[in-house]
């Protein structure tokens, strides 16, 4: 492919792998064949079929760095990192990482002083990445950028069953702060394991890795039968099972915070219904309620009391509300459904964050291709330097 930079006003010749490889060292986007990394600086660039870029970047012995390859073209790029040291050594690689097919490096420590290569490569498939380099400080005690999903169970009063649910705990998890966390509800006919497949905790550990966002811990609840009922009672009901047994439980067992500045809330579909009815009937629990296709129904919850849409009209608009977000894809077949909630947020003046995406349906992919859009939603409160001592 043709070389296609905006501007060349210096070239840096290298010669690396017996090719001799010509940048473009004041432009931050090259169109293919790679360029110079900087650190804190994102890159851009396109691959065919076999083809692989090659980006450099000077580096220091000891130096903690991360790097990541994320797709930004609905192509299917399945994205490969090579990363080879000043000797042309291969020191890293890595073909998973991140979201779906994103590759990520994650706290590699360079061994020497010199010019490194980040090769980018997709084997068979082809399109358009971003390529990120970063920076790390490893907090004293963590020696290994790597994050913990565990899959843990309790024996639940109200239902007399056994309960499952997912907990994400972020790289360099310090039991000695209370970490923000997210309640995160999946949809009908799925389970707590959909948000792990979608990639939401691959795009927790790249998201708190580049400094997007904080590192917080991910709750995947397993709503099961409880989930699709449209009946609703104090001793038996979806909420009633999270607010009086899980996020109690929780909140014993790991450093998190309870308070409701470091709790919120959200869901997929059904779950985005959920996470409504939760966040609007306690919203002294919640910093922020999500819906990611929220399906509603004005007969989908008996009493009224527990319906979203009945709620709304009751609500004033004030700071003890959480901040609320609705998405949809243009193209989702439940759209007049999720449609119903914005006109009535707008009638009495409540601000949320209504975003109608230009592509997408009611599906795994559009969720997944949206994940860095929640997270930086969720986490808008939080800073890791705010977080208060685990007592």
């Amino acid at each position: 492919m043709a070389y296609r930079s905006c501007r060349i006003t210096f070239l840096l010749f290298v010669t690396l792998l017996g090719t001799t490889l010509f940048f473009d060292t004041t432009s931050e986007s090259h169109a293919d064949g790679g360029g110079v990394l900087s650190f804190g600086v994102s890159v851009q660039g396109d691959l065919d079929p076999e083809e692989r870029d090659t980006w450099l970047f000077r580096g220091q012995a000891n130096q903690i760095i991360t790097i990541v390859a994320e797709q930004i073209s609905d192509t299917g790029l399945d994205t490969h990192l090579t990363l080879l040291d000043p000797t042309n050594t291969p020191i890293a690689s890595s073909e998973g990482g991140g979201i779906g097919n994103d590759a990520a490096l994650f706290g590699v420590t360079l061994p020497i002083d010199g010019l490194y290569a980040v090769i980018v490569s997709g084997k068979e498939t082809f399109g358009n990445y971003q390529l990120t380099l970063t920076e790390m400080q490893l907090p004293a005690g963590c020696n290994e950028f790597t994050a913990t999903m565990l899959t843990e169970t309790w024996d639940s009063a109200m239902t007399g069953m056994r309960r499952t649910y997912r907990l994400y705990l972020p790289p360099c998890y310090d039991s000695s702060l209370r970490y923000p966390y997210i309640i995160l509800l999946h949809g009908s006919d799925t389970n707590y394991a959909l948000w792990d497949q979608l990639g939401m905790d691959e795009a927790v550990t790249v998201g708190s890795a580049l400094g997007r966002i904080p590192p917080v811990v991910l709750l995947l609840p397993d709503g099961g039968e409880l989930a699709n009922l449209d009946t609703f009672s104090a001793s038996y009901s979806y909420e009633a099972l999270l607010l009086k047994e899980l996020l109690p439980l929780v909140e014993t067992q790991y450093c998190l915070q309870q308070s409701k500045e470091g709790r919120a809330i959200g869901g997929i579909s059904r779950g985005g219904f959920w996470a409504y009815v939760i966040g609007l009937r306690h919203p002294d629990m919640f910093v922020a309620v999500g819906g990611h296709s929220p399906v509603f129904y004005y007969s989908n919850a008996i009493p009224n009391t527990h319906n979203p849409l009945t709620i709304v009209p009751t609500l004033e608009a004030t700071e003890e509300l959480p901040r609320l977000w609705i998405d949809r894809g243009v193209k989702d077949w439940w759209a007049y459904n999720i449609d119903l909630m914005a006109p009535l947020l707008s009638a009495q003046n409540i601000p949320a964050q209504v975003t109608i995406y230009p592509t997408g349906t009611h599906d795994n992919a559009y969720w997944r291709s949206h994940l860095n859009d929640y997270l930086a939603f969720y986490t808008a409160d939080w800073s890791l330097e705010n977080y208060p001592p685990c007592d």
